[in-house]
């Protein structure tokens, strides 16, 4: 891996580059966040397309990546009392997040040790853990607290019975877990990431969406369809009028952390559509369509001033949307804060986005040990509105005719339908893997694909360990 001087790009795409677009944007002036850029050459080789198809790969997966890896589990919000819990599976495993009396929360194995069913299926409030099967009792601290039938285990010693504990570690309200006990403390692999999103107030945010859908896909397929923003031209089309897709940036911010930044309200100079269309017409397909400037189906609030630029113009709407939505006065942030797409991932499987609207995130987990399906999960984080404290968003799995632009929950926003384009890929993706046979190969692109590339150079690198 080389570092490369910003000033002197691995790639450039035709047109002004994305610190270029922020040097143009009215004042306030971009912050540290969005000056940031660390460009990294991760080189040309071909990726082996049975990554993504070959059982034995998945498998060795599981043991050094899947559980050796942190994983996001839920909000600390989700399990606000004592005996407050919440089931997480993961690759054959299965972990009960245990909120405690003192306020703390331990991580502990779902399973009785007695003939191993799980002692919980879903999540709720429990006094104790009791086993459905034979009634074997831990107290929710995991200490073994019963055996109805203890005059036939004379090899169980009460103090040694207790259910197994996972490393557990929190970073602004996400709950994180590790099966390795060796494991580096999480925060100590994010880099700069958890200064980034403190800009961005996740703090001060609540998850107002979380959707789950199954996809015909491995892990690896579903999540690189959120880590460049190439596609746009294809797969987005809609959005090619108004969106910066060649002057997005790609940053690696630590080995476990990558991020791209994609400007709104910027015409790539790749576009070969009508060349007629003027700034206003193109803020109405954006309006039309839905974007951060607003949400679908809305027209001009206001007209456009002269010499403003469509950029201004989407990032002043978004700006007066979240201040009406939230009580509070950002005034003093850039349009770039408003309008661009900063996204973030956390190896393996997080996205977690910044910017100060909707903060868009991701898990991607293989639907238990099924090396090509996924359950691809999406919840929003937003703003909590002054004086106020939402609960967190229920989750709820879609049925597998049901699609994201029609779930309710998206409540008119652009996103959903968005997100079916994504989807729409990656089943057919995962068939051409599939039938590029064991020797096939995969091209990837030097700049714009880095983030794919961390991703496969990440994976290589547990499995080497």
């Amino acid at each position: 891996m080389k570092n490369f001087d910003p000033a002197d790009p691995i790639a450039k795409a035709p047109g002004i580059t994305y610190q270029e677009v922020i040097d143009q944007d009215v004042d306030p002036p971009a912050p540290a966040v969005s000056r940031y850029h660390n460009p990294v050459d991760l080189g040309v080789q071909p990726i082996k397309a049975s990554n993504y198809t070959s059982r034995e790969y998945f498998l060795k997966e599981i043991d050094k990546v899947w559980l050796k890896t942190w994983q996001y589990t839920c909000r600390e919000e989700e399990i606000p009392n004592p005996g407050d819990t919440y089931v997480f599976d993961l690759v054959g495993r299965s972990v009960l997040i245990v909120r405690q009396p003192d306020g703390t929360i331990k991580a502990l194995q779902n399973v009785c040790l007695h003939r191993g069913r799980k002692l919980a299926t879903h999540g709720g409030c429990k006094r104790q853990l009791r086993c459905p099967y034979h009634g074997f009792v831990w107290g929710i601290d995991g200490s073994f607290q019963h055996n109805p039938f203890e005059w036939d285990f004379p090899q169980i010693e009460k103090e040694s019975f207790g259910l197994p504990e996972l490393r557990l570690e929190t970073w602004a309200g996400f709950i994180f877990i590790n099966f390795d006990p060796d494991a580096k403390p999480f925060l100590s692999l994010l880099g700069d990431y958890p200064e980034h999103m403190e800009h961005f107030r996740i703090n001060d945010c609540y998850k107002a969406l979380h959707l789950g859908k199954v996809v015909d896909a491995n892990w690896k397929a579903v999540a690189e369809a959120f880590l460049e923003s190439s596609h746009v031209v294809a797969t987005h089309a809609q959005a090619v009028p108004y969106s910066g897709y060649d002057q997005v940036q790609y940053d690696l911010i630590s080995d476990h952390v990558t991020r791209f930044v994609v400007p709104l309200g910027v015409i790539s100079e790749a576009w070969s559509g009508p060349e007629h269309l003027s700034d206003e017409q193109r803020v109405r397909l954006a309006l039309t369509n839905g974007s951060r400037g607003g949400p679908p189906g809305r027209d001009l609030a206001k007209s456009i001033k002269p010499g403003q630029t469509m950029r201004n113009y989407l990032a002043q709407m978004a700006r007066e949307n979240l201040e009406r939505e939230t009580g509070y006065d950002f005034s003093d942030l850039s349009d770039g804060e408003f309008v661009d797409g900063f996204s973030y991932d956390l190896f393996p499987n997080t996205h977690i986005w910044g910017g100060f609207t909707v903060k868009i995130c991701y898990r991607i987990r293989p639907l238990g040990l099924d090396h090509e399906r996924s359950l691809m999960e999406i919840f929003l984080m937003k703003i909590k509105p002054k004086g106020t404290n939402p609960p967190p968003a229920q989750y709820r799995l879609l049925g597998p005719d049901e699609a994201l632009g029609d779930a309710p929950e998206f409540n008119g926003s652009y996103l959903g339908g968005l997100l079916d384009q994504d989807v729409a890929n990656m089943g057919p993706q995962q068939e051409g893997l599939r039938a590029l046979g064991p020797d096939g190969e995969l091209t990837f692109g030097r700049y714009t694909d880095m983030r794919c590339r961390n991703l496969h150079r990440m994976v290589e690198q547990y499995l080497a360990s």
